[in-house]
């Protein structure tokens, strides 16, 4: 008889978990249920912004539901789950409760908003999901809203503006970092970067952080304006909010796993929690040390887990010990390239710059 596993989360990292136990012959030892949170299967949350360039819900499925049929794998969508029963090992959501051998928590990360005052107006928004863009391109399709403001500069706020400016709308990228990508590029690279995405038309402020969203009445107005403090006042018919992410440890936390100072689920070398019996991967663990915002380190987090659960039948182990942050991207047109320590914080380390003043500015 199989033991049963439950996989809580169906998002890039969950999915390629699933693919991992699958290649490592764990089908045969697991009875396998996929609790996922929206309405789709897994898909590429990288890639989100080409979805206004014209990809479907389809281009950008990474797995069906099909797949995990025929895998014999029960895959649960729109699955909200309310309580992790550590007691009698169970997962219990909004309508059925699923008991567990072993449990994984793939729940990836929630997007950060500043709490500042008038987040809530209507016009705002959030950039994470496939529904997230269809609410932005529903609102944006007034022909009223002609000008938007994203909030933050970095990987996922740059793709935020491109997806602002493929639906014709004048952006504004405001990050409170003295650069674009402050976490990975250095000066020279930042500068290189906003002279290259402001030649597509995007007007770019750094350096200084949006105080308050502001409507032309009263409290429950549409946004009309985003405040900079004493820095002055950006008119805009729609707000996004990117500013980073934060793991989503709420479940870890209900039922007594240990979780870092600054959020994220710890886990050991195996990803495995505090509770033996339960794992973490991805962007909600915090592994070797820190919480990984990118996809890479996550893929390895699911290989690392899938080898675990599978030991006893591959004879092969694994463990997560920390991961390259290099990433290779094309943001708004633009090839960008960051690895090694961009900002030069280490002991020994020297600093090499190569400047094509001709071909970058």
């Amino acid at each position: 008889m199989r033991s049963r596993l439950v996989v809580i989360g169906n998002g890039m990292v969950g999915h390629r978990f699933i693919v991992e136990l699958e290649q490592s012959g764990g089908l045969t030892e697991w009875d396998v249920v996929v609790l996922g949170e929206e309405r789709l299967a897994a898909y590429d949350r990288v890639a989100l912004s080409s979805f206004f360039d014209g990809k479907s819900e389809d281009d950008l499925a990474i797995a069906t539901p099909d797949w995990y049929v025929n895998k014999g794998i029960r895959l649960v969508l729109n699955s909200v789950v309310i309580e992790i029963d550590r007691t009698n090992q169970a997962v219990v959501t909004d309508g059925a409760a699923f008991p567990y051998d072993r449990l994984v928590l793939a729940t990836g990360s929630v997007p950060f908003v500043p709490p500042i005052p008038g987040r809530d107006r209507h016009g705002s928004f959030v950039y994470r999901t496939i529904d997230d863009l269809k609410s932005i391109q529903s609102y944006a399709s007034n022909p009223s809203v002609t000008k938007g403001v994203v909030v933050g500069g970095g990987l996922l706020g740059l793709e935020a503006a491109n997806a602002l400016r493929l639906l014709g709308l004048d952006t504004h990228v405001v990050e409170f970092a003295p650069r674009l990508m402050p976490l990975q590029l250095c000066e020279g690279g930042a500068r290189a970067l906003q002279s290259k995405v402001e030649q597509l038309g995007l007007t770019i402020t750094t350096g200084v952080g949006v105080t308050e969203l502001v409507g032309s009445g009263a409290s429950n107005s549409p946004v009309s304006a985003a405040v900079l403090g004493e820095a002055g006042i950006i008119p805009t018919d729609i707000v996004v909010f990117s500013a980073g992410v934060r793991p989503r440890d709420e479940l870890a936390r209900h039922c007594g796993l240990e979780v870092g100072d600054r959020g994220g689920v710890v886990v050991d070398e195996q990803c495995v929690t505090s509770d033996p019996a339960i794992l973490a991967i991805g962007e909600c663990a915090l592994a070797a040390g820190r919480v990984w915002g990118l996809v890479a380190p996550g893929y390895e987090m699911a290989r690392v887990a899938a080898a675990f659960l599978t030991r006893s039948v591959t004879g092969v182990t694994a463990a997560f010990t920390g991961a390259d942050l290099s990433t290779k991207l094309k943001l708004l047109g633009t090839d960008v390239v960051s690895f090694g320590d961009a900002h030069g914080s280490g002991e020994g380390l020297d600093h090499v710059v190569f400047a094509d003043p001709t071909t970058c500015t």
